[in-house]
């Protein structure tokens, strides 16, 4: 996988996380989080991800395109959903020989049938939400082992024998003559 969509507020209401940020919070703080997490997950992969959003709440009849944190964020129209755009990116990759690079991220049946048909794999969303949460923890994992790596000492004189480093630091000062 080169590139992953993420059909936005199918996601949010899909992750318990999410879904209680949206329930506390609001809509904008849910989708901040989901983007924050998802830019996080293409900085740690190299996967160049997209997440689309139907145009609840916001002005203007064009579909709109952010870039936050390393993410492409797509917001949808009144007329053009974000199925429509998902669909359309989803054709566009088809069309160029990159749907087999592509990943569809929703739990809407008919839109991953749809993405499917054009040879555009999908996933749902816990198995997003399991991958995500598993680069996060490798990413845990590794940088727990870095500052433990970084805590032990590298000097040569760490490893010797204790005793062998009190006749050498006598032999030093020049009393073992």
């Amino acid at each position: 996988m080169q590139s992953l969509i993420v059909d936005g507020y199918n996601i949010i209401h899909a992750w318990p996380a999410l879904h209680a940020t949206l329930r506390e919070r609001g809509l904008e703080d849910a989708r901040r989080q989901l983007v924050s997490a998802m830019a996080e997950y293409a900085a740690q992969t190299g996967i160049a991800v997209t997440v689309v959003f139907d145009a609840h709440a916001r002005p203007g009849a064009l579909p709109s395109t952010e870039k936050l944190d390393g993410v492409t964020v797509l917001f949808g129209s009144k007329r053009a959903t974000a199925d429509h755009v998902i669909e359309r990116a989803a054709y566009k990759a088809s069309q160029r020989g990159e749907g087999a690079d592509v990943v569809v991220a929703t739990d809407d049946r008919l839109e991953r049938d749809v993405v499917g048909a054009m040879g555009v794999a999908t996933m749902g969303a816990r198995a997003l939400e399991a991958e995500v949460a598993r680069i996060a923890g490798d990413v845990g994992h590794e940088t727990r082992r870095m500052r433990d790596d970084s805590k032990r000492s590298t000097r040569v004189e760490d490893s010797i024998d204790p005793e062998i480093r009190r006749r050498l630091e006598r032999l030093r000062r020049g009393e073992d003559r």
